[in-house]
C-alpha cells in the first residue's frame, strides 16, 4: 500500500454509522449477561466470605455494586465516544458528494436493520431471568428505549456536518 493511499484516508472510519451501531448494540446486548455472570459468582462468594468475617462480605458486596454502576457508565462513555468519533469522521470526510450519498445509503440500511436490533434488545431486556440486571442499568435502558430517536438525531447532525463540508469546499483541509 502506498503512502499516498494512507494520506488520503486520514481521520475517516470506513463505515462510521454501522460501526457505531455495532459497538453500541453489542455493549447493550452484553450488559445483562455480564451482570448475570458476575452476580452468580459474587453473590455466593460474598455470602460465603461474609460467614467468615462481616467486613469481607461487605467488601465483596461493595465490589459487586461498584461493578454494576461501572458497567452502566462504560456503556454511556462508549456511546459518547462513538458519537464524538462519528462527528469527527463527518468533519474529516473528503469533500466529494459521493461520500454524502454513500453516507445516506448506509444510513438507510441502518434504519432498516435498527428495528431488528431493537427487537433483540427488547427480548433480552424483557426476559424475567435478567430482571434484576436490567433494573440495575438505568442509563443503558434509556439508550435502548430511545435508540431509534437517538440514531436519527446523530445521523441527521453528522449528515448536516458532511453536507456543509461539501458545500464549503476544501476550507477545512490542506
Amino acid at each position: 500500500m502506498s503512502f499516498e493511499l494512507l494520506k488520503n484516508k486520514r481521520g475517516q472510519m470506513e463505515i462510521p454509522i454501522i460501526t457505531f451501531i455495532v459497538i453500541v448494540a453489542g455493549l447493550i446486548i452484553l450488559a445483562p449477561f455480564v451482570l448475570k455472570i458476575m452476580g452468580s459468582i459474587l453473590t455466593p462468594f460474598g455470602s460465603a466470605v461474609g460467614n467468615v468475617t462481616t467486613e469481607a462480605g461487605t467488601n465483596v458486596a461493595f465490589i459487586q455494586t461498584t461493578f454494576v454502576n461501572f458497567w452502566d457508565w462504560v456503556i454511556l462513555i462508549a456511546f459518547t465516544i462513538n458519537v464524538v468519533m462519528l462527528v469527527i469522521s463527518a468533519f474529516l470526510v473528503n469533500t466529494h458528494p459521493i461520500f454524502l450519498v454513500m453516507y445516506i445509503i448506509f444510513g438507510i440500511f441502518t434504519f432498516i436493520f435498527a428495528p431488528m436490533i431493537k427487537d433483540i434488545l427488547d427480548k433480552i431486556y424483557a426476559d424475567p431471568n435478567f430482571a434484576l440486571q436490567v433494573s440495575q442499568l438505568p442509563i443503558t435502558d434509556f439508550l435502548r428505549e430511545y435508540l431509534a430517536i437517538i440514531l436519527l438525531v446523530i445521523f441527521f447532525i453528522s449528515g448536516i456536518i458532511m453536507y456543509s463540508k461539501i458545500r464549503g469546499g476544501n476550507q477545512w483541509t490542506n
